[in-house]
């Protein structure tokens, strides 16, 4: 029986240079205070905020007629940084235009929120994305495909500004994007704040052009 005992104890005994080395580390852990941050998931770490895209207001709206055609320019401002991420929203909120006023042509070009706040000042550089979308090429002139997609591939300045190339998105990359929206919706930000400049135009009026187009 002592002879089992003794067995039993060697299986489970912890070497006692395995037991220094925990120790010491938990120990250097413990007492700088990082043992419970290396362990704990991040979302709990106190002053730890996930980072968050996809949210815009709009700044802008207007519904004009060119000829027969009726369209739709909308301006707003975001969070998203990335190029991709920018150009997600504006899909997602040109889609949302189409469905519920129904123009010819919707055309959405999208701000940084820490850009320009003004109706003048939003144009050239601080339009950071435009998308074009007509549900029915054939109802205008001014496109030949359902999607045209300009941004500018940097990310904004800290004013809010895009300085950087310039491109036009192929068609396959659009339809890559447009596959990625999960909810098609308008802007979060037109919930809770003042509601956008909204006007109605007839003749000839064009929207702002971004920099570079």
């Amino acid at each position: 029986m002592a002879e089992a005992k003794r067995k039993l104890f060697h299986m489970f005994r912890v070497s006692r240079k395995l037991a220094l080395l925990s120790g010491g580390f938990l120990f250097v852990l413990g007492a700088s205070g990082t043992a419970a941050l290396v362990f704990a998931p991040a979302n709990i770490i106190p002053g730890y905020e996930e980072e968050t895209s996809g949210h815009c207001k709009t700044v802008y709206q207007s519904e004009f007629r060119r000829g027969k055609e009726k369209r739709l320019i909308a301006v707003i401002s975001g969070d998203d940084l990335e190029p991709r991420e920018r150009v997600k929203t504006g899909l997602r909120l040109a889609r949302h235009l189409s469905e519920t006023i129904n123009p010819d042509l919707v055309i959405v070009q999208v701000a940084d929120q820490r850009g320009p706040t003004t109706r003048a000042e939003l144009r050239g550089y601080a339009i950071g994305a435009e998308i074009v979308y007509a549900p029915v090429p054939t109802r205008t002139l001014a496109v030949s495909q359902p999607w045209e997609v300009r941004y500018v591939n940097t990310l904004p300045s800290s004013t809010g500004y895009y300085f950087g190339d310039r491109v036009n998105m192929p068609q396959s990359e659009i339809e890559a994007v447009a596959q990625e929206i999960e909810l098609v919706a308008g802007c979060d930000g037109d919930l809770v704040e003042e509601e956008a400049e909204i006007v109605a135009a007839s003749g000839d009026a064009e929207p702002a052009k971004a920099a570079g187009h």
